[in-house]
């Protein structure tokens, strides 16, 4: 039997370690002290009925997966075939206590059960423009005087014809936006053409 790489102690001082413990009542401290050692290391090795070291691979809990089991996972999914895998075990553990996405996950995949979910379709028609659907964008820029902070870019498109009217300021506020929506509506067809929305300043 091989000793840990950063074994502190062999397999018999880990045996004299208990015999001194038990039968002679020497303390952990005194011990060691005795062996050069950290007294958890004592502590670890007067508990235990064998000096030898034990295995450092991973504990594996190998889970059966009975025929009544899968029987169980493979009739849910049939009946519930929108319920993933989580699901399934969730609502199948009282009964079954290996149930767990580690055991529904394999029985649905060796039953050709985890196909991609079946969604409803959905109306592919694209949105109504309109016939004067009007669009405001609001686009952050770095301001140009002085190099600090920003300026916003806030335009008025017409959907149907691409028309475009934009104007720069230092604030994107409401009543900034609704100026300019007002004013690009007095410039854009053919909201041009039936009359000023705002009186205009005289030159």
């Amino acid at each position: 039997m091989k000793l840990h790489a950063q074994a502190a102690l062999t397999l018999k001082q880990r045996q004299e370690v208990k015999r001194l413990h038990e039968q002679e009542g020497i303390s952990i401290r005194e011990l060691a002290k005795r062996f050069g050692v950290n007294p958890t290391t004592i502590q670890r090795w007067y508990k235990r009925n064998s000096p030898l070291d034990r295995s450092a691979a991973p504990i594996r809990h190998h889970t059966v997966i009975t025929p009544e089991y899968r029987k169980a996972v493979i009739s849910y999914r049939k009946n519930y075939p929108r319920r993933g895998p989580i699901r399934i075990a969730q609502d199948l553990k009282p009964e079954f206590p290996q149930a767990n996405r580690g055991t529904v996950l394999p029985i649905l995949q060796q039953q050709n059960l985890c196909g991609p979910r079946t969604r409803a379709a959905r109306d592919s028609k694209p949105i109504p423009v309109g016939k004067h659907r009007i669009q405001m964008d609001i686009q952050e820029l770095p301001a140009i005087q002085g190099g600090k902070g920003f300026e916003y870019k806030i335009s008025t498109i017409h959907l149907r014809t691409r028309l475009k009217y934009s104007e720069i300021h230092q604030d994107h506020r409401s009543a900034t936006v609704a100026g300019v929506l007002k004013r690009g509506l007095d410039l854009i067809p053919p909201f041009s053409s039936s009359g000023l929305t705002m009186p205009r300043n005289s030159p």
